[in-house]
C-alpha cells in the first residue's frame, strides 16, 4: 500500500489537516458528506485562505479508505458514531484509526472513546486534540497538538503523522482527560465570548478562564482523568485559545448572545458548527450525576435556553456564596 491518508469530513477542520499534512504523503483522500460538497469545496474550503494541494483529492467515494494506511476522521460529534458505523465494513485491522472531533457523543450519551471502541473494538482508541484553530493550521502557522492512547505505539504512529515543519504532537495515555478538556472548553468559550460581547475586560476574562478551568478538572477527575492532563496542550492550552481569540465559533457564538440575540439567531450568525452548545447538556447531566459543581456552565445553559439574559447570568455568578480557592 503506498503511503496514502483518508480524512472523514471536509469541515474546515477536516480540510486544514489535510492541507498541513499533504506533503508527509503521496495522497490524501478527503473525504465529503455528499457529491455536492465535493463539487463547490474546489479549490478551497471558504473558512480557510489556502488552496487544496494537488495531492488531496476530495472525495465522496469512501472505498478510497481502503487505499490508505492511516484513517483520521474529523466530522462534527453530531455525526461521529453514523461515521464509525459507515466505516466499519471498510476497514481492516492493520490499519491505524484516530479521530479530531471534539466533545461527547449526544446520541450514545457517552464518551467518544465508548462509541469508538462498541463499533471499532479491533482498532486502539486515539483521540487528538489541542489548541488549534484551522484557518491558522492551515495557514501553516506552529501548532501544537496533542494524541492520547492507551497504545504507546498507537501514540507515537500518530504523533509522527502529525509531524510537520509547522505541527508537533505529544503524546498523552489519558484519553479521558483530553476528550474531557476538548469538551468542556468550548461550552467555557461560549462563557467568554459572553463576557466579551458585554464589554466586561480582560480581567473578567481571565477570571472566567481560571475558574472554567477549576471546572474542567472537578469534572474530568470525577469521570476518572488525571488532574495534569488539565495543565497541558488539551486542557489549559485549548481553553486559553477558545476562550481567547474570535476565531472560536464557541466565542463568536457566545459574543452573539449578548447581543440579545436568541440560540437561532446567534447560530445563523456564526454560519457554522457550534460544538458547545451540542455538548452543553451532556456535560451537565454527567456533572448532576457525578454531584459536581460547574456553575459557569450552568449559566451558559440558562442563558442558552432563554431563562436569563446574559447579564443576568453574570450577576448570578457574581453573587455567589464566597468560597476559598
Amino acid at each position: 500500500m503506498t503511503n496514502n491518508l483518508s480524512i472523514i469530513g471536509a469541515g474546515a477542520w477536516g480540510s486544514a489537516l489535510a492541507i498541513a499534512l499533504s506533503d508527509n504523503f503521496d495522497t490524501i483522500f478527503l473525504h465529503a458528506h455528499t457529491q455536492k460538497e465535493v463539487d463547490t469545496l474546489q479549490p478551497k474550503h471558504p473558512a480557510l485562505s489556502v488552496n487544496y494541494a494537488s495531492n488531496i483529492k476530495l472525495t465522496f467515494d469512501l472505498s478510497h479508505v481502503q487505499d490508505s494506511h492511516s484513517v483520521l476522521i474529523a466530522v462534527p460529534s453530531y455525526g461521529f458514531t453514523s461515521t464509525l458505523k459507515t466505516l466499519q465494513p471498510l476497514l481492516t485491522e492493520k490499519q491505524s484509526v484516530a479521530w479530531a472531533t471534539k466533545g461527547f457523543d449526544t446520541d450514545g450519551q457517552c464518551f467518544l472513546h465508548e462509541s469508538f471502541e462498541s463499533i471499532l473494538d479491533k482498532h486502539p482508541s486515539c483521540v487528538i486534540s489541542g489548541p488549534s484553530f484551522a484557518f491558522e493550521v492551515a495557514s501553516r502557522k506552529p501548532t501544537a497538538l496533542s494524541v492520547a492512547a492507551k497504545d504507546k505505539r498507537i501514540q507515537d504512529h500518530w504523533a509522527q503523522v502529525l509531524n510537520t515543519q509547522a505541527l508537533r504532537a505529544y503524546t498523552n495515555d489519558d484519553v479521558i482527560g483530553v476528550e474531557v478538556g476538548g469538551s468542556v472548553k468550548n461550552i467555557l468559550a461560549i462563557a467568554a465570548g459572553i463576557a466579551a460581547g458585554l464589554n466586561y475586560g480582560a480581567s473578567a476574562q481571565a477570571a472566567l478562564i481560571t475558574r472554567g478551568l477549576a471546572e474542567m478538572i472537578r469534572l474530568g477527575v470525577a469521570l476518572g482523568a488525571n488532574t495534569s492532563t488539565f495543565n497541558g496542550l488539551s486542557g489549559l492550552g485549548d481553553l486559553v485559545l477558545t476562550c481567547s481569540d474570535d476565531l472560536s465559533r464557541n466565542r463568536q457564538f457566545g459574543k452573539a448572545l449578548a447581543k440579545n440575540q436568541n440560540t437561532k439567531q446567534a447560530l445563523n450568525s456564526v454560519g457554522a458548527t457550534v460544538e458547545g452548545l451540542n455538548t452543553l447538556g451532556l456535560v451537565l447531566s454527567q456533572a448532576k450525576n457525578h454531584q459536581i459543581e460547574m456553575p459557569i456552565c450552568e449559566q451558559v445553559k440558562q442563558v442558552v435556553d432563554g431563562q436569563v439574559t446574559p447579564t443576568q447570568a453574570v450577576n448570578r455568578l457574581m453573587s455567589r456564596v464566597q468560597i476559598h480557592e
